[in-house]
């Protein structure tokens, strides 16, 4: 097996433990405290930990990077310039310790959010991920502990600050941490001035649901779209699964000079992310809104819907917009970010009043669909990744807004597409099967 497959699955299966208990995380977290303190709370707790999450983002201002560019120096074998890079993106976040004397729950689940980030892409970064998988199993733990208190933030305090302890020390104690030369962090620098923006837009279109919600429609809004998303976004953990094993392979592979390794990986993964997701999603609506109303103790409507066809949307587009990153065109991935992330912020603003739950996730699926039309002309002209990939998202969609009709029709579209999208799954699947040729 050649040592690029052997990395994809090695952090694959990684990812699928550490990422999983992240998702799981809050989901769990949102059951617990809407059955426990009730909807409104729910949602002033969500609100909260959304604008944490989303300051985090300035703080691993380097994450991106740091993984970029640790995994193109691997590549090259100096190990020098990995060390050097280290210090300055794992420092970054302590900055947040400034916001205590204002917000004291804000300041440390930003700050510890922050390096959670900047240790997850380092260690994917430096072909490493099955050891962030066992950092995150480890803390974990305290999550669950933090369930025991009274304190509606001591899940992810807990969580979140183990992790941060086990970063630091494993740094120290791997010998990661290296003196900073200006010839490496330059390079770091110009490379997170744009992917941070990117980052940031990204983020604002999956935390932003959460604290705009609140804004604009009280903490009974946001704790219902808390309820729907944190179920919904659990589909996200997919892409984010297969994005931490292709990222460093397509960074590796473009420090070697390799586009049509590139192109190829994205391709696969693309058709094998529509096709799975398609399937979970059709399962999810079929049972999915009764399954929550029962968890969360009050209705959960047909918003849901429209929460998983979107996070289809970007599951698509998810593999393009990583190559392009990830290569030599972070600027114009950051500008598609941007542009998604406008169009969803003013639909926001206007629907989430008049609208409510549907406001919200009709302004997502604009602001994935803005990506997404961007996305796939922009790596067709700069990769050659072929448009007509994203045709059976469209299908999918189309036999997926059944569901708004009966759940009879919504079978006998899930019945549909399996018919239509058998002679896919093969090729879907062969993104993770083992070479039985010689190895490259």
């Amino acid at each position: 097996m050649s040592y690029e497959r052997r990395v994809l699955i090695r952090h694959s299966l990684a990812s699928v433990i550490a990422l999983g208990l992240t998702g799981l995380s809050r989901f769990l977290y949102n059951v617990v405290v809407a059955r426990k303190f009730g909807v409104e709370e729910l949602g002033r707790a969500n609100s909260l930990i959304s604008q944490a999450f989303f300051i985090a983002i300035p703080l691993s201002f380097f994450a991106i990077a740091l993984g970029k560019y640790s995994s193109e120096f691997l590549g090259r074998g100096d190990s020098e310039a990995i060390r050097s890079i280290t210090l300055p993106s794992f420092l970054l976040p302590l900055a947040g310790l400034f916001l205590l004397p204002f917000n004291l729950y804000l300041g440390l689940i930003a700050v510890f959010r922050g390096i959670q980030l900047t240790l997850r892409s380092f260690l994917y970064g430096i072909h490493r991920g099955e050891h962030y998988a066992y950092l995150v199993a480890a803390s974990f733990l305290a999550f669950l502990a933090g369930f025991w208190t009274s304190n509606v933030f001591a899940p992810y305090l807990f969580f979140l600050g183990a992790l941060s302890v086990f970063a630091f020390a494993y740094l120290l104690g791997m010998g990661l941490v290296g003196r900073p030369k200006c010839e490496y962090v330059r390079p770091l620098i110009s490379y997170s001035s744009f992917a941070f923006l990117g980052t940031l837009s990204g983020v604002f279109l999956i935390q932003g649901p959460y604290f705009m919600s609140g804004y604009l429609g009280g903490p009974g809004l946001a704790g219902s779209v808390a309820a729907i998303l944190s179920t919904a976004f659990l589909l996200t953990y997919l892409p984010q699964v297969l994005q931490s094993a292709i990222m460093p392979l397509f960074s590796y592979k473009h420090g070697r000079g390799e586009p049509d390794y590139v192109r190829t990986l994205a391709e696969k993964t693309t058709a094998f992310l529509i096709l799975v997701t398609g399937v979970v999603v059709f399962a999810m609506m079929l049972v999915g809104r009764e399954v929550l109303s029962f968890l969360f103790k009050f209705e959960i409507g047909p918003a849901f819907y429209l929460a998983l066809m979107a996070m289809e949307v970007y599951i698509a587009y998810n593999p393009s917009l990583v190559a392009l990153n990830s290569t030599a065109y972070v600027r114009r991935g950051t500008f598609l970010s941007l542009a998604g992330a406008l169009v969803a912020g003013l639909l926001w603003v206007l629907l989430i009043p008049g609208m409510g739950e549907t406001g919200v996730m009709l302004g997502l699926m604009a602001g994935y669909m803005a990506i997404l039309g961007g996305t796939a002309l922009s790596s067709f002209r700069l990769l050659g990744i072929r448009p007509r990939i994203y045709l059976p998202l469209f299908g999918l969609l189309a036999l997926q807004s059944t569901a708004f009709i009966s759940k009879y029709a919504l079978l006998a579209g899930f019945v549909a597409f399996l018919f239509l999208e058998k002679g896919t799954i093969k090729e879907g699947m062969g993104v993770f099967r083992p070479s039985r040729g010689r190895e490259s």
